[in-house]
């Protein structure tokens, strides 16, 4: 992903809470030369959409507390500019997100990080 030397690389934001998933999304996406901030649950999560205006969030629905779908309704009022792509265990929750997001933006676990990295990049990229 080379940028023009006036331009930050795009920043973008995993909410997950299974730190183990997060860990690894962080470690690959940061290896590509992607700069990665985490949050832990939806509530971390949206303040830190807030503060770091992301290209793209990578966001799991099962989470304690505020959950995915709840970020997702914030993020169409808020941010409706930024893309999201979820990642989730729960069918229903898949099908739920496919209905707002579409096919290509929603990934059911256990899922590659390879075509996660790929979809990213094609966002960030501006391949949509």
């Amino acid at each position: 992903m080379d940028r023009p030397a006036d331009r930050p690389d795009p920043v973008v934001l995993v909410v997950e809470d299974d730190r183990a998933v997060r860990d690894l999304i962080e470690v690959l996406f940061a290896a590509e030369g992607i700069d990665v901030k985490t949050a832990r649950d939806g509530l971390e999560g949206l303040l830190k959409l807030r503060m770091h205006r992301p290209a793209v969030v990578v966001l799991d629905i099962m989470m304690p507390d505020v959950g995915g779908l709840r970020v997702l309704d914030e993020l169409a009022e808020e941010h409706s500019d930024t893309p999201v792509i979820v990642v989730t265990g729960k069918p229903e929750a898949a099908d739920e997100a496919r209905k707002r997001l579409g096919n290509a933006n929603v990934f059911n676990k256990p899922f590659e990080v390879e075509d996660l990295l790929l979809r990213v990049q094609q966002i960030v990229g501006g391949e949509g």
